[in-house]
């Protein structure tokens, strides 16, 4: 698997830019545009981020807001009347226990920020990682959904592995300077390319190495 996914991750990093999108934002609104971009076209996540930032200066305005307020500044995001009660949660939940201030979570180790994070209901594993790679520059790889599925058609995870399972097999093979590198390349293409459905399989620059392809097998919907 080392050369293997090595040769993979080579091949993607000349293909695609990568974007930093985070720097930009504040730690909270840095969480809440990761919870904004599951499952959703980037552009619309900037513009909903973008309202989000100008109409909420604090993680106290988000809590006082309604969910109905926060629901039509997400809106451009999609998903919005599910989204809204899990980020007003959040926002409650941290000026609740952490008087609003997300820096005595990511002061913590990289184990115990993401035990304080994962209690915090509405934040998941995945979400965990991918705030304290943007934020602290945790040297982790998180794996999303895209990531999941382009794993999953090159062999390399299966359908026994779960996030962390999965996390730890792409960790082994993936220096900790490259990681965050990875997962940004990694999304690009499975959002461009090996997408959940009509991927663009004739114009893959990685098919040599697709198990899917391999055994001449429709692909799947994962």
């Amino acid at each position: 698997m080392t050369n293997k996914l090595q040769k993979i991750v080579q091949t993607l990093s000349k293909r695609y830019q990568i974007n930093e999108w985070w720097e930009i934002y504040t730690p909270f609104v840095t969480l809440v545009s990761i919870i904004l971009s599951q499952r959703t076209y980037w552009k619309n996540v900037k513009t909903a981020t973008d309202r989000f930032s100008e109409r909420f200066k604090s993680v106290e305005d988000v809590a006082n807001a309604s969910v109905k307020e926060i629901e039509e500044v997400i809106k451009p995001a999609g998903l919005y009347r599910m989204r809204a009660p899990r980020i007003s949660n959040i926002a409650n939940d941290l000026v609740e226990k952490y008087d609003g201030k997300l820096n005595e979570i990511t002061n913590l180790p990289y184990n115990k920020a993401k035990e304080k994070l994962t209690l915090i209901k509405g934040i998941g594993p995945k979400t965990a990682d991918v705030f304290l790679m943007a934020v602290k520059g945790e040297q982790v790889l998180p794996v999303d959904v895209h990531i999941f599925r382009i794993m999953k058609r090159l062999g390399i995870t299966d359908n026994k592995d779960d996030y962390e399972s999965s996390r730890a097999k792409l960790e082994a093979e993936i220096l900790p300077n490259q990681r965050m590198k990875t997962h940004l390349i990694l999304i690009e293409f499975g959002r461009l390319i090996c997408r959940a459905q009509n991927p663009k399989c004739e114009e893959c620059p990685i098919k040599r190495y697709c198990e899917v392809r391999k055994h001449d097998f429709a692909v799947p919907n994962i």
